[in-house]
């Protein structure tokens, strides 16, 4: 059709007689054509190409006023709440300082798992499933915690993983009551769905674009682990199935602003029956004194249904209704009479520091951590916060301990071996890391396959020296590994 238009072919007609029956013809490459027919050929193939034409434009038309309604925000909500203005990826891209391509691979991949994921133990029993962020994913996630959902006011109700608010201060409100009642949620982080999270961020004001970057940032997909020839493997089981990580350094907050609907109508309820509520992440408490104990079941019932109409459940097996006769805890405090930490527990602990202190760091642990000095230190400065009188004293004598027994090992960890901390071995380790070119993803990948952990912090000091020796022992030529921590396109 092309080659006909605006060219000029042989023509003849066959008309000898000079009626009007006659008809014309068009030479084309050889070959003759009756000249109406052709015309009939390029009508109709210039109304088809009419037709594509129009129905690509109507396309493009679709898809620019979709963009457009994408790209629309509400810029005086932002600057209400203080929310820094991007709504392009671009604009996103550069406030987080990566690329676009890298801003599109966190949100958009389906062929990259962005997550580390592990299992710690949890009271009184079982397992709690830990996603941890890798390196690049983090450092997007906490731009949004720090420039967007810090930004936002919480309720007063709320003390978990809040600036200026603790367990103690969750705790202290519920000192003296006659009775305590603590609920758990159960499933809190799952249970939070991608299009909660999405539709949050679009009530602050933000595009249909930025909120889909943000939701999908700051969600995971669903993936089952298979585990194929010995190997452990994420099995993705829904990209758009996705809910909020327990490990993101963002999902406490985001918990917590789409709680404030729920801490309102729980405090409301609470307050017209004479308690007071607080609640820290999925733990909630309930207390109170006198006549207002009379509207026990009564709490217990309209919890129940708030929460439901919040679109959370209750872990019934964990609901427990304490009066002051018994000893009454609230985030592991014991609130009877005053802030407290079980006498038994002090006991342990002053019992365990002074054997330290005498007999030196071997030997000796304290809660799940491998890390005596950190496990120490972290109870004692739990403590301070609680007692602080009884904490100071604890804080002092692991000075001494520190000091009687750190610098001794200093001077003798190069030559025995047996007297090494674990944070000398740790540095060993990586210096001979370092040495050989273990990037990261193969030393992830030995310690999940050998240990089932995932950082040398948490193996013990028997596991950390045979890493070592490992090492030690390697042939350097073997390693062919890429040095990124994520296979980032850009």
């Amino acid at each position: 059709m092309q080659d006909l238009i605006g060219k000029d072919y042989p023509h003849y007609s066959n008309n000898e007689s000079n009626d009007n029956s006659d008809f014309f013809y068009i030479e084309y490459e050889g070959t003759w054509y009756i000249e109406q027919e052709t015309y009939e050929w390029i009508s109709a193939d210039l109304n088809k190409l009419e037709s594509f034409i129009s129905k690509r434009l109507e396309k493009i038309d679709l898809l620019r006023k979709k963009h457009s309604e994408n790209s629309q925000f509400n810029q005086q909500k932002l600057e209400s709440k203080n929310l820094p203005i991007y709504n392009t990826h671009e604009e996103i891209a550069q406030a987080m300082g990566i690329s676009v391509k890298g801003l599109r691979f966190l949100a958009f991949s389906r062929t990259h798992y962005h997550y580390n994921r592990f299992q710690i133990p949890k009271k009184p029993s079982g397992y709690r499933q830990i996603s941890a962020p890798k390196k690049l994913l983090k450092k997007a996630q906490n731009w949004i915690l720090h420039n967007i959902l810090e930004q936002i006011e919480l309720h007063d109700a709320a003390h978990g993983f809040c600036l200026q608010r603790s367990i103690v201060t969750n705790a202290q409100i519920h000192v003296g009551k006659k009775v305590i009642i603590n609920i758990d949620l159960k499933d809190f982080f799952p249970s939070i769905s991608y299009k909660r999270v999405k539709g949050l961020l679009k009530s602050f004001g933000y595009s249909e674009t930025a909120s889909t970057i943000f939701a999908l940032i700051c969600t995971e997909p669903k993936i089952k682990e298979v585990e194929i020839n010995g190997k452990t493997n994420n099995i993705l089981l829904s990209w758009t199935d996705r809910y909020l990580p327990q490990g993101a350094p963002s999902s406490p907050a985001i918990t917590n602003i789409l709680c404030r609907r729920l801490d309102r109508r729980l405090t409301f309820m609470a307050k017209e029956y004479g308690f007071d509520y607080t609640r820290y992440a999925d733990d909630l408490t309930f207390s109170a004194a006198g006549e207002s104990l009379v509207n026990i079941n009564n709490i217990l019932k309209l919890t129940n249904l708030i929460v439901k109409k919040e679109d959370f459940e209750i872990n019934e097996n964990k609901t427990r209704v304490v009066r002051n006769y018994r000893r009454q805890e609230v985030t592991g405090i014991i609130v009877n009479e005053k802030l407290n930490i079980s006498r038994d527990k002090i006991k342990t602990f002053r019992a365990v520091l002074y054997k330290i202190e005498k007999d030196g760091l071997q030997n000796y642990t304290w809660g799940k951590s491998q890390d005596i000095i950190a496990a120490i230190e972290g109870f004692a400065n739990f403590v301070v916060m609680v007692n602080p009188e009884k904490g100071d004293k604890f804080i002092e004598q692991i000075k001494r301990i520190k000091e009687k027994y750190l610098r001794k090992r200093e001077k003798y960890v190069l030559v025995h071996q047996e007297f090494m901390t674990q944070s000398h071995i740790v540095k060993q380790i990586n210096y001979k890391l370092k040495e050989l070119k273990f990037n990261k993803t193969k030393k992830r990948q030995h310690l999940q396959e050998n240990y089932h952990k995932l950082s040398l912090q948490q193996l013990t000091e028997e596991e950390l020296l045979e890493f070592l020796h490992y090492l030690t022992n390697w042939q350097p030529e073997k390693f062919c590994f890429s040095n990124t921590d994520d296979p980032v396109p850009f």
